[in-house]
């Protein structure tokens, strides 16, 4: 049976107050007293994050009209172990790989696993109050079942796909603790690897950097 707009309307602000409470989480993991650690750069990170996905079809409307945003009742959990490549211009931008074990749930029950290169960018002016860095990386997503909610709101969907992330991280200074900020995409890649398919998922969590 279709839902009700009331029922739509409580699920997004179900959803919407989750990743606030993980966000907010997050950020509070980052200011506990011990938890700083070295000025030194670190090779590896271990990010883990919660995400809801959203009905949204073109990742770029989440951006242009946030507002409009609704969400699906399926979620994800991930876990991601990253490793330092290579190193440009005095440590300011890094060359990245990561590695994803995804679980989904909610409206749907499968593992995803996702591999990607990608590039951080380390410098912005106001470092030294709010250590901040943003990401993005490009790879491949393999989903165990082909995804139910990306079927729904695509009409067929594939195991494979291309994946791609963009993720922002804030931290105390010199900390090894951050916040992240995820948007967590499995795409057809223009047809190349499907005719329909795909996903958009906005989540939150924490990176540890070792």
């Amino acid at each position: 049976m279709p839902k009700s707009s009331s029922a739509i309307a409580k699920q997004d602000a179900r959803a919407v107050d989750d990743l606030r409470a993980h966000a907010a989480l997050a950020v509070a993991l980052t200011l506990v007293p011990g938890w700083a650690g070295s000025a030194e750069p670190a090779d590896s990170a271990l990010t883990g994050y919660v995400g809801c996905i959203t009905t949204v079809n073109a990742w770029h409307d989440i951006i242009t009209e946030p507002g409009e945003v609704e969400f699906a009742d399926a979620y994800l959990a991930t876990l991601a172990l990253a490793h330092t490549l290579a190193r440009y211009r005095q440590d300011a931008l890094s060359l990245e790989g990561e590695g994803q074990v995804v679980y989904n749930f909610g409206d749907q029950s499968h593992w995803e696993f996702n591999a990607l290169l990608g590039s951080r960018w380390h410098r912005f002016p106001w470092n030294e109050s709010v250590a901040t860095t943003m990401a993005f990386g490009l790879g491949l997503s393999y989903a165990t079942e082909i995804p139910e909610v990306e079927v729904v709101l695509e009409g067929s969907s594939e195991r494979l796909l291309i994946y791609w992330m963009w993720e922002t991280t804030f931290a105390p200074p010199q900390s090894r603790w951050a916040a992240s900020l995820r948007l967590h995409h499995r795409s057809k890649g223009f047809g190349l690897l499907a005719e329909d398919g795909g996903m958009n998922a906005l989540a939150a969590g924490v990176r540890f950097e070792f």
